[in-house]
Order: structure tokens, then sequence, then C-alpha cells
């Protein structure tokens, strides 16, 4: 390891995903932008993902190595971890079963450095399956962005981006500035299956967010994802009531558009397929309900605000910006 100090600090938080290890760190290291750590850490796992770990130990980019003797139970323990030993200005969480194209953070680290007040950069993402083929989903409906880079003010785009959904869906797809980390506390690690959603949109909102619609990273999507478990039990929609209370605060939101962002949310709720079984999605719904102390109604509400925008929240406007 070398004593200079980078200027990025990669973290990559491993659990069980030796088949996609190799290829995940290949691709940190084959990066055109080579003055960066890596941060390696293990939480436990229980495949043979340590072996392989342990063949790049020697690696001059390897700057720590960790290995827990006991699983914490959590991704966001994991990060913060790797906050605590990063030395770079920017740090990057390249999560251990996707991967990245060569020029990744050679194009975001110099979007970054040349748009001053900035704080997060991220781009586009293809969707790959267990195997690497790449999938025909497009979540970042890419076919309707005008222009190639984007710079935003950091509430502008939370409000416009993060409100309705967590844009930065996978973290892996954004650099952002460590002393800008800081400044948002530990929250976010109370939360198993949220808490990237309530990083971000803290995050954004200490500094202008810039957005590259070049698809530079590799999301794969698997049934081992937590996610995937937690949709079938509504766990991440009941987790997730806090942060969009977090949200409405934060963005100083009116009564009706509060009702409105509510409304938003219970309509995913009820369109969702993914629960186990229509008890469960009831149960989901009426702690919603129970929680916000708003019914059934607001979801109408949100509706006629989207044709009609009588909240001035542009709905349909924030999201062709």
């Amino acid at each position: 390891m070398s004593n200079k100090q980078p200027l990025v600090s990669v973290i990559l938080p491993n659990y069980n995903h030796a088949q996609y290890l190799q290829q995940r760190i290949e691709s940190i290291l084959n990066q055109t932008f080579q003055d960066f750590e890596l941060i390696i850490l293990d939480d436990c796992s229980t495949d043979n993902s340590v072996d392989i770990i342990r063949k790049y130990a020697e690696s001059k980019k390897v700057s720590h190595l960790i290995v827990n003797k006991e699983n914490s139970g959590s991704t966001f323990l994991q990060w913060e971890k790797g906050f605590h030993l990063a030395r770079g200005r920017y740090i990057w969480i390249a999560e251990s079963d996707d991967y990245a194209d060569p020029v990744f953070l050679e194009t975001l680290i110099n979007l970054l450095e040349n748009t001053s007040s900035s704080c997060v950069a991220y781009c586009y993402s293809n969707l790959i399956d267990e195997n690497g083929n790449i999938l025909s989903d497009d979540w970042d409906r890419s076919h309707k962005t005008k222009y190639k880079v984007k710079v935003f003010d950091g509430k502008d785009f939370v409000k416009a981006w993060m409100l309705f959904n967590n844009t930065i869906y996978n973290t892996s797809m954004g650099v952002f500035r460590k002393d800008a980390s800081t400044k948002i506390g530990t929250e976010y690690t109370k939360y198993k299956y949220s808490g990237d959603w309530y990083f971000w949109n803290r995050l954004c909102l200490e500094g202008k967010v810039i957005r590259c619609c070049d698809k530079l990273n590799y999301y794969r999507q698997h049934t081992e994802k937590v996610t995937s478990k937690a949709d079938l039990e509504g766990l991440g929609f009941i987790e997730s009531k806090y942060i969009i209370e977090d949200l409405i605060r934060r963005l100083c939101l009116t009564s009706i558009q509060r009702k409105i962002v509510i409304g938003w949310f219970m309509k995913r709720i009820v369109i969702s397929k993914l629960f186990r079984n229509k008890d469960i999605k009831k149960k989901v719904l009426s702690d919603i309900q129970s929680y916000f102390k708003c019914g059934i109604s607001s979801i109408y509400i949100y509706k006629l605000d989207k044709r009609l925008n009588f909240s001035s929240l542009n709905i349909k406007k924030n999201r062709s910006l």
C-alpha cells in the first residue's frame, strides 16, 4: 500500500458473493483512473469469498482487507466501517455483485473535480442477470434523456428525483465527496432495507448532484438479494415510511403536498405484485394509513395532482428533467 493519500477510496463490502467477486475486483483494479485505494470488507461470508479476496491481499491498491468474525447483519454498518478507514476525498461503494465499465471512475471523478460545490455524481446502469447477460429493463428511462450530463441543485434534485423514487437505486452507480458524508450522521445504519435511500437523500442535500447518462455501471439482479426477500413481506414499505416522513420535513412540503406524496406511496403498495399474499398487503397498507393518519383517498388526490399539478410538485414535468 502506498503512503500517498489517494483521491478516491473504493469500499467493497461483501457477503457471500464469491461467484461474482473476481469480476467485481478486477473491474475496480482495471479502471483507467488509478488514483484510488481499495478497502475490502467481508461480513463473515459462509462461501469461499475469503479465499478469493485473500488472493488480492498483496495488491498495491488494497489498503485494508478486513474479515468480520461475526456477521454484522447490515451492509450499512459495513459502509460506516469503510468510511472511517477511507483516506480519499471521494468515496465509491462498489457492491460485490456488480461491476463497472473501465472508465467509470475517470468519468465521474472528472465531473466532480470540475463542478464547484458538487457532492454526488452518478451514472446510468445496465441491469444484468446472474450470468452477466444484459437485461432489456431500462430503469433510467435513458431513451427519454436529451442530454449527456446535467448538474442539479441538490434540493431540486431530491424533490424531483428522490421524493417519488430512489433514482440512485444502486449504490455502485454513484461516487460522492467524503466530507459531505460526514455531515449526515449514522441514522441510515439503523435501517435494514431502505438505508441507501435515506443515505442518498441526505447526501444530495449537501451540494450539487451530477447525472451522467452513460451506462457505466452493471447492476446484477438475482434471487438472493435481500430486497427480494423483503418485498414478499412488505418490509421495505414498512421501513420506508420513516424516510418519506423525513423527506417531507426536510423539503418543507405543505400539507397538501404531504398528502400527495403519501398517496403515491400507498398507490405503490396497492399495485405491487411482490407481496407473498393479499393479507400481508392489507396489513402493510393498514400500517401506512395508521402511521400517516391518511386514508386511501390520498391515492386519488395524487392521481389528480399528477394531471393538474395543483400542488406545484410538478410530478410529470420533473420526470423529464
